[in-house]
């Protein structure tokens, strides 16, 4: 038997191949754990972006609606005005009041 035959059926080259297959696998093993773990990242980042555009939506719709209400309000100071109301008052055929009569209640409610 030569030298190069017992090496090769014992001792070394076995537990060299050996390690060799447990190193491999580590590798395998640690590159899907890497694989997952920046896929997981990447959903996390794809999720914060979706939500980030939904809230500025809705920032923007909350914005809008504030522009809305705010003209609404000056609309309706425009239209409460004491001139606005007398002019609307006389084109609907009121008239001012020349004698003004005022009934006065006593505490239990009644007449007096």
């Amino acid at each position: 038997m030569s030298v190069l035959w017992q090496k090769r059926t014992h001792g070394v080259p076995r537990r060299r191949r050996q390690w060799e297959r447990t190193v491999a696998i580590a590798i395998v093993a640690l590159t899907l754990v890497v694989t997952l773990l920046i896929l997981a990242y990447l959903t996390l980042v794809a999720s914060n972006v979706r939500l980030a555009r939904q809230i500025w939506k809705v920032g923007e719709a909350v914005m809008t609606q504030e522009r809305v209400n705010e003209a609404l309000r000056v609309e309706i100071a425009r239209q409460s005005a004491i001139p606005r109301l007398q002019e609307r008052s006389l084109a609907l055929g009121f008239v001012p009041a020349e004698e003004v009569d005022f009934v006065r209640l006593d505490e239990e409610g009644g007449e007096r």
